[in-house]
């Protein structure tokens, strides 16, 4: 098969044409007709430019190098720990202090009063429960806030067939989906939560830009072939206390990445849950050693780890 452009590949030139290093008619790149000399690869190698027999400029379409079998080669992410260590830090973790902060103020002051007037725990009830309010909805916002930021941090470290992503979504976009995910996700006792995946999976991609161009990125998962899959990993993530992950995390990835389509060409992922557990145990442990500070490197390193093994 030819390279895009137009470079010739093996086999015998069309009927009329020139035998032997001709290039093809219409221009495009170089590559000769004729049989390839011993040795070559056969039928659907490239042929170079400017004539003659040798290695393709790249891998043909569909494979990949690094991995046994083609895999990997068409994402790149080039994310930084610490770049994401800032947004976490300024759109996570602070948000978050501060509403505990005006909880307690809120306390305090209900406290205060209460030992004061003495009305029977009706002002402490009502300052603690403006104060949970506050509270909950400091949570919320970080929540909304931060993964808005991380979609951006993601997709401009993302690389895709050697295209540049951008993420467009705002916060206020991404909190109406994030708000009907998490009420039904409660009401149905988690049941909800794959079609919450692909619900959010579908937005962001409808928000990414890919060579500056939209709708190029697209999600196509059905919900309900992934809930089995959710339900068992769960299950099986609760009673190994945590060491069915690398499996459960695979799965996950093959269903987005399998579901995903550039330009309406598929992706596929090569599983390999043996080869995660390492990732996977070095972040839970070094988080847990610096109080999540290690976090935002953890994510990067699986983030890289992932898309390697992408084509």
């Amino acid at each position: 098969m030819p390279p895009p452009g137009g470079g010739g590949g093996w086999g015998p030139p069309p009927g009329g044409a020139p035998p032997g290093g001709a290039p093809p008619p219409g221009g495009g790149g170089g590559g000769g007709w004729g049989q390839p000399p011993a040795g070559a690869p056969g039928m659907g190698a490239y042929a170079p430019p400017q004539g003659g027999y040798g290695a393709p400029p790249g891998p043909p379409m569909g494979m990949g190098a690094g991995f046994p079998g083609g895999i990997g080669g068409r994402v790149v992410f080039n994310g930084d720990g610490g770049k994401l260590f800032g947004t976490y830090l300024l759109f996570a973790v602070v948000p978050v202090i501060v509403a505990y902060f005006v909880f307690g103020i809120f306390y305090g002051i209900g406290f205060a009063i209460e030992s004061a007037a003495r009305t029977g725990g009706i002002v402490a009830l009502l300052f603690g429960g403006v104060g949970a309010l506050i509270l909950m909805a400091g949570v919320l916002t970080a929540s909304v806030l931060f993964a808005n930021k991380f979609y951006a941090f993601y997709y401009e470290a993302l690389v895709l067939d050697g295209q540049q992503c951008q993420y467009t979504g705002t916060p206020q976009e991404l909190a109406k989906v994030m708000l009907i995910n998490m009420i039904l996700s409660s009401l149905t006792c988690g049941i909800y939560t794959p079609w919450a995946i692909v619900r959010t999976k579908e937005f962001v991609h409808s928000k990414v830009l890919v060579g500056g161009q939209p709708n190029r990125l697209t999600f196509h998962g059905d919900p309900a072939s992934l809930l089995g899959t959710y339900i068992l990993g769960m299950i099986l993530v609760y009673c190994t206390l945590g060491i069915y992950g690398p499996w459960f995390a695979n799965n996950i990835f093959a269903f987005m990445w399998e579901n995903t389509k550039f330009d309406g060409r598929n992706y596929q992922f090569r599983k390999d849950p043996g080869g995660f557990f390492g990732t996977y145990l070095l972040t839970i442990i070094l988080s847990m050693i610096t109080c999540n500070i290690y976090y935002p490197w953890g994510i990067c390193t699986i983030l890289k780890w992932e898309a390697e093994r992408v084509a």
